[in-house]
């Protein structure tokens, strides 16, 4: 799991890496800690590489980690967000931007831990793994936008970055069991969490993807996809 901590007190920071660490040990973690004294350099990172949690406080010098954090979710960037703060000044700033815990300084552990269990660093998590042609990775289901099958790879996008996997989609398919992926072309298998628009040939996704809908089945597709959005309100 990759925690990124951005702040400009550098004697905090390290109290936040140590604690993180212990906490690490303490529950078996596997953590990899990236920290930052400069919101511009943790943005770069954050749009560069993929994060699991990112800790943001919200005085730096210079900039402003809310305004930071604005951006990279302008980027559609996945990740958890905790505030880092001396005041409550930015509570209703940091619910907008979809924080899972506002962390008021200094820090106590039992907060801290607290702030993790929100994010789900304690939950079981489900992975699948695919081979690339330079790696095998491993992904959380849920953070799989579409996969969409060209020249007989298969290109499977998330909100970080696409890998490229010599697969069948049928082969895909059986690691994505949940019932929230659906087939809309022969081709196409898309995470439906993701869709933000129905239109008569195609499902817009929040990435921008527009995943076809094949023309045969069109009403079967829509209506798996209706009875499945219906569940979840």
């Amino acid at each position: 799991m990759r925690i990124v901590a951005c702040d400009d007190d550098v004697s905090e920071l390290e109290e936040l890496k140590q604690q993180l660490q212990e906490i690490g040990r303490k529950y078996q973690l596997l953590l990899d800690i990236r920290t930052f004294t400069e919101g511009e350099q943790c943005c770069e990172y954050l749009c560069l590489n993929s994060a699991d949690i990112v800790f943001m406080d919200i005085y730096l010098k210079p900039g402003n980690g809310v305004e930071f954090v604005r951006r990279l979710r302008q980027h559609r960037l996945n990740f958890k967000l905790v505030f880092l703060t001396s005041s409550n000044d930015f509570a209703i700033e940091s619910y907008e931007l979809d924080a899972a815990y506002y962390l008021l300084k200094p820090l106590q552990p039992e907060r801290l831990e607290q702030a993790l269990q929100r994010c789900g660093v304690f939950d079981k998590e489900e992975y699948v793994t695919f081979d690339t042609a330079v790696e095998r990775v491993k992904l959380k289901p849920k953070d799989i936008i579409v996969v969409e099958v060209q020249d007989k790879y298969c290109y499977i996008h998330t909100a970080q970055r696409t890998y490229k996997v010599y697969s069948s989609i049928n082969k895909v398919r059986e690691k994505l069991t949940q019932d929230y992926f659906l087939l809309t072309y022969r081709s196409v298998l898309i995470n439906m969490h993701y869709v933000e628009g129905v239109y008569s040939n195609y499902f817009l996704l929040g990435n921008g993807f527009k995943a076809p809908i094949r023309v045969r089945d069109s009403a079967a597709v829509r209506n798996a996809y209706m009875q499945w959005a219906l569940l979840q309100d």
